[in-house]
Protein backbone atom coordinates (compact mmCIF):
# COMPACT_ATOMS: atom_id res chain seq x y z
CA UNK A 1 0.00 0.00 0.00
CA UNK A 2 1.35 3.51 -1.01
CA UNK A 3 2.75 5.88 1.62
CA UNK A 4 -0.40 8.47 2.30
CA UNK A 5 0.71 12.21 3.02
CA UNK A 6 -1.29 12.53 6.64
CA UNK A 7 -2.20 16.78 6.77
CA UNK A 8 -3.95 18.38 9.71
CA UNK A 9 -4.17 21.56 11.21
CA UNK A 10 -4.37 21.90 15.32
CA UNK A 11 -5.65 24.71 17.03
CA UNK A 12 -3.66 27.30 19.04
CA UNK A 13 -4.51 28.90 22.50
CA UNK A 14 -7.80 30.94 22.39
CA UNK A 15 -9.26 34.14 23.80
CA UNK A 16 -11.58 33.39 26.23
CA UNK A 17 -13.43 36.79 24.97
CA UNK A 18 -13.25 35.63 21.63
CA UNK A 19 -15.50 32.55 19.99
CA UNK A 20 -12.45 31.38 18.72
CA UNK A 21 -13.93 29.47 15.82
CA UNK A 22 -11.04 31.33 13.46
CA UNK A 23 -8.01 31.03 15.81
CA UNK A 24 -4.17 31.52 14.48
CA UNK A 25 -3.58 28.28 12.56
CA UNK A 26 -0.47 25.94 11.77
CA UNK A 27 -0.26 22.97 9.75
CA UNK A 28 0.85 19.69 11.77
CA UNK A 29 1.70 15.99 10.81
CA UNK A 30 -0.56 13.74 13.23
CA UNK A 31 -1.88 10.33 12.85
CA UNK A 32 -5.30 9.36 11.87
CA UNK A 33 -7.12 6.97 14.35
CA UNK A 34 -10.10 4.67 13.57
CA UNK A 35 -12.87 5.66 16.08
CA UNK A 36 -16.13 3.29 17.25
CA UNK A 37 -19.04 5.20 15.57
CA UNK A 38 -21.29 6.37 18.47
CA UNK A 39 -24.14 9.17 19.02
CA UNK A 40 -23.50 10.89 22.11
CA UNK A 41 -26.38 13.35 22.84
CA UNK A 42 -25.71 15.43 26.14
CA UNK A 43 -27.79 17.90 27.59
CA UNK A 44 -27.82 21.30 25.77
CA UNK A 45 -25.95 24.04 27.10
CA UNK A 46 -27.48 26.68 24.15
CA UNK A 47 -28.83 29.43 25.57
CA UNK A 48 -31.01 30.71 23.03
CA UNK A 49 -34.49 29.37 22.69
CA UNK A 50 -34.68 25.68 20.48
CA UNK A 51 -38.19 26.12 19.33
CA UNK A 52 -37.36 29.66 17.68
CA UNK A 53 -40.20 30.79 14.74
CA UNK A 54 -38.70 29.96 10.91
CA UNK A 55 -39.25 33.62 10.63
CA UNK A 56 -35.95 33.98 12.99
CA UNK A 57 -33.43 31.86 12.73
CA UNK A 58 -30.77 33.27 13.79
CA UNK A 59 -32.45 35.40 16.99
CA UNK A 60 -31.14 38.12 15.52
CA UNK A 61 -34.72 40.18 16.68
CA UNK A 62 -34.77 39.30 20.73
CA UNK A 63 -36.26 42.37 21.52
CA UNK A 64 -40.26 42.47 20.92
CA UNK A 65 -40.34 45.71 19.18
CA UNK A 66 -38.22 44.43 16.32
CA UNK A 67 -40.13 45.18 12.75
CA UNK A 68 -41.13 41.48 11.21
CA UNK A 69 -40.08 41.44 8.30
CA UNK A 70 -39.40 38.78 5.16
CA UNK A 71 -36.02 36.79 5.60
CA UNK A 72 -36.16 35.14 2.43
CA UNK A 73 -36.03 31.66 1.50
CA UNK A 74 -34.74 30.66 5.03
CA UNK A 75 -38.46 30.79 6.63
CA UNK A 76 -38.57 27.88 4.74
CA UNK A 77 -35.99 25.90 5.73
CA UNK A 78 -35.71 22.84 8.06
CA UNK A 79 -34.15 22.46 10.72
CA UNK A 80 -32.69 19.49 12.89
CA UNK A 81 -31.25 20.01 15.99
CA UNK A 82 -30.30 18.51 18.87
CA UNK A 83 -33.94 17.50 20.27
CA UNK A 84 -34.71 16.84 16.84
CA UNK A 85 -32.57 13.64 17.21
CA UNK A 86 -33.89 10.20 18.21
CA UNK A 87 -31.03 7.56 18.49
CA UNK A 88 -33.37 4.79 19.96
CA UNK A 89 -33.39 4.41 15.84
CA UNK A 90 -30.19 5.07 14.73
CA UNK A 91 -30.01 1.33 14.57
CA UNK A 92 -32.19 1.73 11.38
CA UNK A 93 -29.35 4.15 9.61
CA UNK A 94 -26.53 1.70 10.13
CA UNK A 95 -27.29 0.32 6.25
CA UNK A 96 -26.69 3.82 4.93
CA UNK A 97 -23.85 4.14 7.07
CA UNK A 98 -22.24 1.26 5.91
CA UNK A 99 -23.12 2.42 2.15
CA UNK A 100 -21.36 6.13 3.65
CA UNK A 101 -17.78 4.62 4.58
CA UNK A 102 -17.87 2.56 1.17
CA UNK A 103 -17.98 5.67 -0.49
CA UNK A 104 -15.80 7.52 1.25
CA UNK A 105 -13.30 5.17 0.85
CA UNK A 106 -12.98 5.29 -2.45
CA UNK A 107 -12.37 8.95 -1.93
CA UNK A 108 -8.73 7.67 -1.09
CA UNK A 109 -8.47 6.69 -5.09
CA UNK A 110 -10.06 10.03 -7.01
CA UNK A 111 -7.88 12.15 -9.38
CA UNK A 112 -8.11 15.53 -9.01
CA UNK A 113 -5.90 16.99 -11.33
CA UNK A 114 -7.50 17.57 -14.28
CA UNK A 115 -10.62 19.08 -12.91
CA UNK A 116 -11.92 22.54 -13.92
CA UNK A 117 -11.54 25.57 -11.12
CA UNK A 118 -15.44 25.07 -11.04
CA UNK A 119 -15.65 21.63 -10.17
CA UNK A 120 -12.71 21.62 -7.57
CA UNK A 121 -14.58 24.04 -5.82
CA UNK A 122 -17.89 22.27 -5.65
CA UNK A 123 -15.93 19.37 -5.00
CA UNK A 124 -14.14 20.77 -2.07
CA UNK A 125 -17.17 22.32 -0.73
CA UNK A 126 -19.11 19.48 -0.53
CA UNK A 127 -15.97 17.06 0.89
CA UNK A 128 -15.91 19.65 3.63
CA UNK A 129 -19.10 19.66 4.44
CA UNK A 130 -19.51 15.82 4.59
CA UNK A 131 -16.60 15.40 6.48
CA UNK A 132 -18.40 17.39 9.47
CA UNK A 133 -21.33 15.64 9.25
CA UNK A 134 -18.85 12.10 8.99
CA UNK A 135 -17.10 13.30 12.04
CA UNK A 136 -20.63 13.74 14.01
CA UNK A 137 -21.36 10.56 13.16
CA UNK A 138 -17.77 8.91 14.29
CA UNK A 139 -16.80 11.20 17.53
CA UNK A 140 -20.92 12.33 18.47
CA UNK A 141 -22.19 15.80 18.87
CA UNK A 142 -20.12 18.45 20.17
CA UNK A 143 -21.06 20.36 23.70
CA UNK A 144 -19.12 23.33 23.29
CA UNK A 145 -16.93 25.23 21.06
CA UNK A 146 -13.98 23.86 22.11
CA UNK A 147 -15.27 20.12 21.98
CA UNK A 148 -16.64 21.66 17.97
CA UNK A 149 -12.57 22.13 17.46
CA UNK A 150 -11.65 18.93 18.35
CA UNK A 151 -14.21 17.49 16.32
CA UNK A 152 -13.38 19.78 13.21
CA UNK A 153 -9.71 18.54 13.85
CA UNK A 154 -11.19 14.50 13.78
CA UNK A 155 -12.93 15.05 10.54
CA UNK A 156 -10.61 13.73 8.20
CA UNK A 157 -10.88 12.09 5.13
CA UNK A 158 -8.30 10.32 2.56
CA UNK A 159 -8.91 12.12 -0.77
CA UNK A 160 -6.68 10.86 -3.26
CA UNK A 161 -4.14 9.85 -1.60
CA UNK A 162 -3.80 12.74 1.01
CA UNK A 163 -5.09 12.90 4.36
CA UNK A 164 -6.51 15.88 5.46
CA UNK A 165 -8.54 17.34 8.33
CA UNK A 166 -11.99 19.93 7.88
CA UNK A 167 -9.84 23.22 8.75
CA UNK A 168 -6.97 22.06 6.42
CA UNK A 169 -9.43 21.89 3.47
CA UNK A 170 -11.36 25.53 4.39
CA UNK A 171 -8.18 27.26 5.51
CA UNK A 172 -5.14 26.01 2.51
CA UNK A 173 -7.88 25.27 -0.14
CA UNK A 174 -10.55 27.14 -0.16
CA UNK A 175 -9.74 30.48 1.57
CA UNK A 176 -7.15 33.01 1.26
CA UNK A 177 -3.35 31.36 2.78
CA UNK A 178 -3.07 32.63 6.34
CA UNK A 179 -0.38 34.57 7.63
CA UNK A 180 2.18 31.96 9.38
CA UNK A 181 5.81 32.01 10.73
CA UNK A 182 7.89 30.55 8.58
CA UNK A 183 9.38 26.92 8.52
CA UNK A 184 7.98 23.30 8.09
CA UNK A 185 4.47 24.18 8.42
CA UNK A 186 4.72 26.39 5.26
CA UNK A 187 6.14 23.52 3.31
CA UNK A 188 3.60 21.30 3.96
CA UNK A 189 0.54 24.17 3.48
CA UNK A 190 2.80 24.55 0.32
CA UNK A 191 2.44 20.74 -0.78
CA UNK A 192 -1.63 20.50 0.24
CA UNK A 193 -1.74 24.05 -2.05
CA UNK A 194 0.34 22.37 -4.68
CA UNK A 195 -1.75 19.35 -4.87
CA UNK A 196 -5.10 20.58 -4.59
CA UNK A 197 -5.36 24.78 -4.03
CA UNK A 198 -7.91 25.81 -6.32
CA UNK A 199 -5.45 28.85 -7.84
CA UNK A 200 -7.55 31.63 -6.18
CA UNK A 201 -9.70 31.80 -3.59
CA UNK A 202 -13.55 32.48 -3.93
CA UNK A 203 -14.63 34.38 -1.34
CA UNK A 204 -18.47 33.36 -1.04
CA UNK A 205 -17.53 30.09 0.64
CA UNK A 206 -18.44 31.54 3.60
CA UNK A 207 -21.80 31.44 2.85
CA UNK A 208 -21.37 27.54 1.98
CA UNK A 209 -19.19 26.33 4.43
CA UNK A 210 -21.34 24.39 7.40
CA UNK A 211 -19.93 23.34 10.19
CA UNK A 212 -23.25 21.82 11.35
CA UNK A 213 -23.77 24.99 13.97
CA UNK A 214 -26.54 27.09 15.11
CA UNK A 215 -24.62 30.25 13.35
CA UNK A 216 -23.28 28.18 10.26
CA UNK A 217 -25.23 28.87 6.98
CA UNK A 218 -27.78 26.26 5.43
CA UNK A 219 -26.31 22.98 4.26
CA UNK A 220 -26.48 22.85 0.63
CA UNK A 221 -25.01 20.49 -2.19
CA UNK A 222 -22.90 22.65 -4.49
CA UNK A 223 -22.88 21.56 -8.53
CA UNK A 224 -20.03 22.49 -10.73
CA UNK A 225 -21.99 23.44 -13.87
CA UNK A 226 -23.90 26.09 -11.28
CA UNK A 227 -21.42 26.61 -8.17
CA UNK A 228 -20.66 30.58 -8.76
CA UNK A 229 -24.57 30.86 -9.20
CA UNK A 230 -25.16 28.71 -6.04
CA UNK A 231 -22.79 30.25 -3.98
CA UNK A 232 -24.32 33.81 -5.13
CA UNK A 233 -28.02 32.41 -4.13
CA UNK A 234 -26.53 30.66 -0.77
CA UNK A 235 -24.78 34.27 -0.14
CA UNK A 236 -27.73 36.31 -0.71
CA UNK A 237 -30.10 34.12 1.13
CA UNK A 238 -27.74 34.08 4.29
CA UNK A 239 -27.60 37.83 4.59
CA UNK A 240 -31.45 37.74 4.40
CA UNK A 241 -31.45 35.80 6.98
CA UNK A 242 -28.62 36.51 9.44
CA UNK A 243 -28.36 40.06 9.14
CA UNK A 244 -31.28 42.49 10.93
CA UNK A 245 -32.24 46.09 12.48
CA UNK A 246 -33.20 45.95 15.85
CA UNK A 247 -35.84 48.72 17.09
CA UNK A 248 -33.08 51.04 18.84
CA UNK A 249 -31.62 51.08 14.97
CA UNK A 250 -28.97 48.36 15.59
CA UNK A 251 -27.69 46.44 12.70
CA UNK A 252 -27.05 43.10 13.75
CA UNK A 253 -24.33 41.38 11.99
CA UNK A 254 -23.29 37.58 12.79
CA UNK A 255 -19.85 37.01 14.18
CA UNK A 256 -19.23 34.76 10.75
CA UNK A 257 -19.20 38.05 8.52
CA UNK A 258 -16.62 40.24 11.09
CA UNK A 259 -14.09 36.87 10.72
CA UNK A 260 -13.88 36.92 7.37
CA UNK A 261 -14.79 41.04 6.73
CA UNK A 262 -10.75 40.89 4.82
CA UNK A 263 -12.73 38.85 2.40
CA UNK A 264 -15.65 41.54 1.46
CA UNK A 265 -14.30 44.97 3.26
CA UNK A 266 -11.62 46.66 5.18
CA UNK A 267 -13.59 48.35 7.61
CA UNK A 268 -16.82 47.64 9.69
CA UNK A 269 -18.27 50.75 7.71
CA UNK A 270 -17.83 48.99 4.33
CA UNK A 271 -19.00 46.13 5.59
CA UNK A 272 -22.06 47.67 6.30
CA UNK A 273 -22.14 49.15 2.77
CA UNK A 274 -20.99 46.06 1.49
CA UNK A 275 -23.70 43.81 2.65
CA UNK A 276 -26.91 46.59 1.74
CA UNK A 277 -25.29 45.91 -2.16
CA UNK A 278 -25.94 42.53 -1.82
CA UNK A 279 -29.37 42.65 -0.42
CA UNK A 280 -32.45 42.22 -2.69
CA UNK A 281 -33.52 45.75 -3.93
CA UNK A 282 -37.13 44.39 -2.76
CA UNK A 283 -36.62 43.41 0.26
CA UNK A 284 -37.50 44.79 3.51
CA UNK A 285 -33.92 44.78 5.20
CA UNK A 286 -32.26 46.70 2.37
CA UNK A 287 -34.75 49.36 3.24
CA UNK A 288 -34.48 49.10 6.72
CA UNK A 289 -30.54 49.05 6.49
CA UNK A 290 -30.66 52.63 4.52
CA UNK A 291 -32.91 54.15 7.27
CA UNK A 292 -30.67 53.12 9.81
CA UNK A 293 -27.40 54.36 7.82
CA UNK A 294 -28.94 57.57 6.71
CA UNK A 295 -31.14 58.66 10.20
CA UNK A 296 -31.43 62.04 11.70
CA UNK A 297 -28.92 60.94 14.10
CA UNK A 298 -25.31 60.21 12.88
CA UNK A 299 -23.36 57.34 14.32
CA UNK A 300 -20.14 55.74 13.56
CA UNK A 301 -20.31 52.14 12.22
CA UNK A 302 -19.08 50.58 14.81
CA UNK A 303 -21.41 51.58 17.28
CA UNK A 304 -24.24 51.22 14.73
CA UNK A 305 -23.56 47.50 14.13
CA UNK A 306 -24.17 45.16 16.39
CA UNK A 307 -22.18 41.33 16.30
CA UNK A 308 -24.78 38.56 17.24
CA UNK A 309 -22.28 36.06 18.73
CA UNK A 310 -20.97 32.83 17.49
CA UNK A 311 -23.31 30.00 18.90
CA UNK A 312 -21.68 26.14 18.47
CA UNK A 313 -24.59 24.07 19.49
CA UNK A 314 -25.33 21.84 16.95
CA UNK A 315 -28.31 22.42 14.15
CA UNK A 316 -28.33 21.83 10.37
CA UNK A 317 -30.76 23.70 8.29
CA UNK A 318 -31.48 22.20 5.02
CA UNK A 319 -33.29 23.97 2.06
CA UNK A 320 -36.67 22.24 0.66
Amino acid sequence: MPNRHILALKQAPKDRQESAIIPKLGLSCMSSKSSKTSFNCKACMFPFNHNISNLDPYCIMPDLDSTIRDIGPYKNFIHIARNSLDIGHFAECLPQTGKLRVLIHKLGNVELTFLTYKQKLAFWINIYNASIMHAFLEHGLPSSQEKLLAIMNKATLNVGGIVLNALAIEHFILRHPCESKHGPSDEKEMLLRHAYGLGYPESNVTFALCRGTWSSPALRVYTPEEVTNELEKAKVEYLEASVGVTSKRKIVIPKLLQWHMQDFADSMESLLEWIYSQLPRSGSLKRLMMECINGETKYPSTKMAEIQPYESEFRYLLPL
